[in-house]
């Protein structure tokens, strides 16, 4: 998960968190909670980040408000 839309954008990595690996997102998956309402950046930074940078598997989200 990136910290920010810049490091999003260029698939950097130095800062990103780790959320699961391959072998974690096999089958059922992983869940992550969206905690905050904040935008959130995801990205596969397999095979050197190739698989971000073509913009394959990066997708980011934005919870939105409940109603009250």
């Amino acid at each position: 998960m990136f910290p920010t839309w810049q490091s999003f954008m260029k698939c950097d990595l130095k800062m990103a968190k780790m959320l699961a690996n391959h072998t974690q997102g096999v089958g059922e998956g992983f869940k992550f909670v969206l905690n905050k309402w904040k935008p959130y950046y995801f990205a596969c930074g397999e095979k050197n980040r190739l698989h971000c940078n073509v913009g394959q598997m990066k997708f980011a989200i934005m919870p939105m408000i409940r109603p009250f």
